[in-house]
């Protein structure tokens, strides 16, 4: 038995993906799917059981075929390997995966010097491996500078980093898609990171940035946030897998972990693609480059940071993959932040369209971590269905969890407008009132305008990902890290991470229109505010006295605050005048002066 898979489940079904069954979902309960069962794992008919074992079985016998090569050492008895010696033979093929990473990129080098080459060869050229084919990449003529960075011999002094904006980003996350090829009814693909780095080398940002290199998230680390078996499954080759004790990987329970999907792939749900070759690196990978950034912005060594990341992570609950992603990246962040830097307090803002329900899971009871989600929530019925206004905390957490959960479908879609209220009624009073350390951002942009129902269906502007951003620099002296979440239309995804990098180096922004300026947010969204600020109010001082303004525009709000502004001088102003005039007024003499007598 090479892993721990028994291949009979079902595709479950998952609105996120415009070819699975539109049906809303209901309320996660603990630690359960979002997605009802559904779909049937053979893609065609209603084949027997067995045939459809047989398909995966064969399939998943396939690609190890192709990923695994022969032996160089004795394999170990079966249940004879620890952990700590698998995650050493990980570290030797992570070694042999970066070096074939530095290759790859001294053959991107080659195409970026062609300015006649369009974006679609430069993907195909970066995925080659697999042989896909895959639809163009917009705003995109050159490919990421993935120069080769050979470590540093023992010798020499350690790197200086300049206090600046960091980047992270590495080709292995590229190598996680699935193995059917297509990424049309995958959104989740490797395009998007590809992109978004091209984008951020052809602006000049790229070189105004200091780059980090990224590595794999060990075992302990994941483990922080995820439990023994899910680490395992996820994140172990499956030739090392087939080296530890099944019963570590089966679990608690009998559960089936993968299917097969009707493109002819396997994965965890339809949404949720696994590559038995590379999925586990890539997703240790993702995690790893989010810590590595965001140690170095706590520890002051950079100013602030982006991480070009995937696949995304805040769905991921402890013992739990789906929605595309596997591990919690931003979460055991945070998680490594508190126990390895010793940071008080941590801010997480989870501005993807779905609720990070994972990221609420990890800090529920933890009143040093503040998580604050702005998603669709659409009463329950927008996946993940978690992430109601009630949902505040438990324990000594209680008031530590907000939920800014938009609900009232896209008729109107909530805009700039309605994120930007957001913002200064609830998101940076409460976080002025917690005072953060550090501020982890969940910075999915499935919120952009361009991603269509059920990927997304709002319309905030790029630019507006931008303004956001600069307002919690202002927060934990400027420590900032994003990583990217979700968000899958790659104009928009590229556009807006633009405007945050741009943001995060101090450039000056391209204002915001008058017309935003004037308008006033929604209904639907004065009520969900106004939901938010009555349960909230109990555990934070600041929000009750907004309440009023929710309903107003951006500029009848800054003028009232400006009237405030201007009354509370006057009055302190009318104080200090009144004190120096009781100051200045001329004393009466403590005797009087003796009267003359009048002349005889």
């Amino acid at each position: 038995m090479l892993h721990p898979i028994l291949p009979s489940l079902p595709p479950r079904s998952c609105p996120r993906v415009a070819s699975c069954p539109a049906s809303p979902h209901p309320p996660r309960g603990d630690g359960g799917g979002a997605d009802g069962d559904g779909g049937d794992a053979g893609g065609e008919g209603e084949g027997p059981e067995r045939k459809g074992e047989g398909l995966l079985i064969e399939r998943l016998q396939e690609s190890l075929r192709e990923a695994t090569p022969p032996p160089e050492r004795p394999v170990a008895p079966k249940g004879g390997s620890t952990e700590s010696e698998v995650e050493e033979e990980e570290e030797e093929d992570e070694a042999i995966e970066l070096r074939e990473c530095d290759e790859e990129a001294g053959l991107y080098g080659q195409f970026s010097d062609q300015p006649h080459l369009q974006q679609l060869n430069v993907f195909q050229a970066s995925l080659s491996i697999t042989g896909m084919p895959h639809r163009p990449l917009g705003r995109a003529q050159s490919s990421p500078a993935t120069a080769s960075l050979k470590g540093a011999p023992t010798g020499e002094p350690p790197v200086k980093h300049l206090f600046t904006t960091g980047l992270v980003y590495d080709t292995f996350m590229l190598k996680h898609q699935c193995m059917c090829g297509n990424t049309h009814i995958h959104p989740e693909h490797a395009g998007r990171i590809q992109s978004v780095w091209s984008r951020l080398q052809e602006t000049g940002l790229l070189g105004r940035c200091e780059r980090i290199r990224g590595r794999k998230a060990t075992l302990d680390e994941i483990q922080t946030v995820h439990s023994e078996h899910h680490t395992l499954l996820y994140g172990t080759s499956p030739l090392n897998r087939q080296k530890l004790d099944s019963k570590k990987l089966l679990g608690p329970i009998s559960q089936k972990m993968y299917a097969l999907l009707p493109c002819g792939g396997i994965g965890v749900d339809s949404d949720t693609v696994w590559n038995e070759m590379h999925s586990s690196g890539a997703v240790r990978m993702a995690v790893g480059c989010v810590i590595e950034l965001a140690f170095k912005v706590a520890a002051g060594e950079l100013k602030n940071g982006f991480a070009v990341v995937r696949p995304p992570g805040h769905h991921a609950e402890e013992s739990t993959a789906m929605g595309f992603c596997f591990f919690n990246s931003v979460a055991i962040t945070a998680k490594l932040l508190q126990q390895k830097l010793s940071v008080g307090k941590v801010l997480i803002v989870d501005w993807d369209i779905h609720h990070g329900n994972g990221s609420q899971q990890a800090f529920y009871n933890d009143p040093n971590v503040l998580y604050i989600s702005l998603h669709r929530y659409d009463d329950g019925n927008f996946f993940p269905g978690s992430g109601a206004p009630e949902e505040v905390g438990a324990g000594p957490g209680v008031g530590f969890n907000v939920n800014i959960a938009w609900t009232g479908g896209v008729e109107p879609p909530m805009g700039d407008v309605e994120y930007l209220t957001a913002f200064r009624t609830v998101v940076m009073p409460i976080a002025n009132e917690f005072s953060p350390d550090v501020v982890l951002v969940s910075a999915g942009f499935d919120a952009v305008e361009g991603h269509q129902s059920p990927l997304g269906g709002y319309s905030v502007t790029a630019k507006c990902f931008g303004h956001l951003t600069q307002q919690l620099m202002t927060l934990a002296g400027g420590r900032v890290v994003l990583a990217l979440e979700g968000g899958h239309d790659l104009t928009a995804i590229c556009d807006a991470s633009e405007s945050c990098v741009s943001a995060l180096l101090g450039e000056e922004l391209d204002p915001l229109p008058e017309a935003v300026l004037k308008q006033r947010p929604c209904p639907k969204a004065v009520a969900s505010l106004e939901r938010v600020i009555e349960i909230q109010s109990k555990h934070w001082n600041c929000v009750e006295p907004l309440a009023p303004t929710v309903g107003q525009s951006l500029m009848e709000a800054q003028h009232r605050d400006k009237e405030e502004a201007d009354t509370v001088t006057a009055m302190a102003s009318l104080t200090v005048d009144n004190e120096q005039g009781v100051a200045t007024e001329p004393r009466r003499p403590t005797e009087e002066p003796m009267e003359e007598e009048p002349v005889l």
